[in-house]
């Protein structure tokens, strides 16, 4: 039996006039050409691997890296590809993520990093003027901020003596991030292995994983 979709209408009153809602159902076959939606995929799934549709396959990670001496790994989540974490008590953290396209822009991405750590954002001419790194082969722009990091919180849960440092790879095609946040002291102890981190980063054999 095809499979099938059900679309599931609802008419809502319009202008003054008062109407009963009606339901309407309709059914239509599934084209065998049509790919196979894939239910609570990863972000590794969804932008990096095509072979992802058959399920009864284990899929190995899109990415390879190296994790510093002394750093702890996280498994990887639907918004971080890699999660890792450092010091005494795990107060600083590094991760990697990706988002397909050019994910809201090079200057929104910099500057949302800029006002986690409550500072004011940067013209387009002053982040042109940002260091570049090498990562995964390719340019990308390098983040330093000190200041009192909030994260996605507010102002009031900020940690004062904060450092951030990120590398941003910006493609039509596909978004890299790399962020790594800690005390000040703590991230300025790890930033050789931060380095580390960047410089192993990469792609699987691209005859492993098929690309988009």
């Amino acid at each position: 039996m095809k499979p099938r979709y059900l679309v599931l209408l609802v008419v809502l009153p319009a202008c003054d006039r008062v109407q009963p809602r009606m339901e309407i159902t309709h059914t239509r076959e599934i084209s065998a050409l049509a790919p196979k939606p894939t239910l609570n995929a990863t972000s590794a799934t969804r932008f990096f691997d095509n072979a992802a549709q058959d399920a009864e396959q284990p899929k190995e990670h899109p990415l390879l890296w190296t994790v510093p001496a002394g750093w702890k790994e996280n498994p990887a989540t639907q918004m971080r590809l890699v999660d890792l974490r450092f010091g005494p008590g795990d107060e600083g953290e590094c991760y990697l993520a990706a988002l397909p396209g050019p994910a809201g822009g090079l200057s929104a991405n910099i500057n949302r990093w800029r006002t986690q750590m409550g500072l004011g954002a940067l013209s387009d001419e002053e982040i042109g003027k940002l260091p570049r790194k090498p990562l995964m082969g390719s340019e990308s722009y390098f983040v330093s901020a000190d200041g009192a990091f909030q994260g996605m919180g507010d102002a009031a849960s900020a940690k004062k003596d904060y450092r951030l440092l990120g590398l941003i790879q910006a493609a039509p095609e596909l978004t890299i991030f790399i962020k790594m946040t800690g005390p000040k002291a703590l991230v300025e102890a790890n930033q050789a292995a931060f380095d580390t981190f960047c410089g192993s980063v990469q792609f699987r054999k691209k005859q492993d994983i098929p690309m988009h």
